[in-house]
């Protein structure tokens, strides 16, 4: 009886970390062309959000969860986090559209 708290408690801490790492990782999926040097490598951030999209397609992932629910049960940041932090989405009235500069 003690422990299911304290297991919640330490779900959320565990996810929080994982998705801290997630975040870090795209970052340096985009920061590698930099380090690199390599031109042709210049648009890794779009391509990694169509990997994204194709990702959620494909597994019929659903993209609008809330984030309390997401902090909870995912260990991986929702979609539109990760576009958002990718720089490829942009909000605008409290909804996120794609921004014309970055084609997906």
């Amino acid at each position: 009886m003690v422990l299911a708290p304290l297991e919640a408690v330490v779900s959320m801490a565990l996810n929080a970390v994982s998705r801290r790492f997630e975040y870090q990782a795209d970052r340096f999926a985009c920061e590698l062309q930099t380090m690199l040097k390599a031109e042709e490598m210049q648009d890794i951030g779009a391509r990694l959000g169509r990997a994204l999209i194709a990702l959620h397609v494909e597994n019929l992932s659903t993209v609008w969860v809330d984030w309390l629910y997401s902090a909870y049960h995912h260990s991986h940041p929702t979609l539109t986090e990760r576009l958002k932090a990718l720089g490829v989405v942009e909000v605008v009235n409290g909804k996120s559209s794609v921004r014309a500069d970055k084609e997906l």
